[in-house]
């Protein structure tokens, strides 16, 4: 199965040293730590809606370098440095997820800082589609249809035989 890195957006890093924007992987698109600080200058707001919609232009921008986009986001897990900023991300989730939006967990964390000392409200590990190619077949050596489950061929039924 391939694995390729994916590229940071527009040339900027997003991540420090060790780190990746996500993986490609098996039809799917693996990202982690994205959180709400401007990619231009490093920073994040002190207003939980603001990193909120920050950390969701972040994940588009990721989505974006990789040829993907929102609309393809299958999964994502919501680590929260305090519950207190769940309902302001939640407010900011259903305006750029009016409908059907993807499936979504959240967690408390005792830090969603990369260092200790930063002003993260929340940090997101995400799932999603990776795009396919003109051909219509996945980029990666595996389609996200081939990972799906299969039942078990049914078995013939046999006579058994009384003694």
């Amino acid at each position: 199965m391939a694995r390729t890195v994916m590229p940071d957006p527009k040339g900027l890093r997003q991540h420090g040293p060790g780190m990746v924007p996500g993986i490609n992987a098996g039809g799917f698109l693996f990202l982690s730590a994205i959180r709400g600080r401007d990619p231009a200058t490093g920073k994040a707001s002190d207003d939980p809606h603001e990193q909120a919609r920050q950390a969701l232009r972040n994940l588009a921008n990721v989505l974006a370098a990789s040829g993907a986009g929102l609309a393809d986001v299958v999964k994502v897990t919501l680590y929260l440095h305090d519950l207190k900023y769940r309902t302001p991300f939640h407010e900011v989730w259903m305006k750029v997820f009016p409908k059907d939006p993807p499936a979504r967990i959240a967690f408390q964390v005792a830090d969603a800082n990369p260092v200790p000392g930063g002003n993260a409200h929340f940090a997101l590990d995400v799932i999603a589609l990776a795009p396919e190619t003109k051909s219509g077949r996945a980029k990666s050596s595996r389609s996200a249809r081939a990972l799906a489950v299969r039942r078990p061929a049914k078995r013939k039924k046999t006579a058994k035989r009384r003694r």
